[in-house]
């Protein structure tokens, strides 16, 4: 996204932001045998674990 912003005269085309809503669920990690496992994304989501928005989403309604 500091890519995107720091293109001249505002011409950054965008961003693409993949999965904006992987949060973790309890008891569902990626090692099917280790429910505990955990979300190696879940620090990426823009949603907390409440689902509300995160202050980043902020990033995304003023441009």
């Amino acid at each position: 996204m500091n890519v995107v912003e720091a293109v001249p005269n505002g011409l950054g085309l965008g961003v693409f932001y993949w999965e904006p809503t992987w949060t973790a669920v309890t008891g569902n990690g990626w090692d099917p045998a280790d429910p505990s496992s955990g979300d190696a994304w879940e620090n990426q989501a823009l949603f907390d674990y409440g689902d509300r928005a995160l202050p980043t989403m902020r990033w995304f309604n003023h441009r």
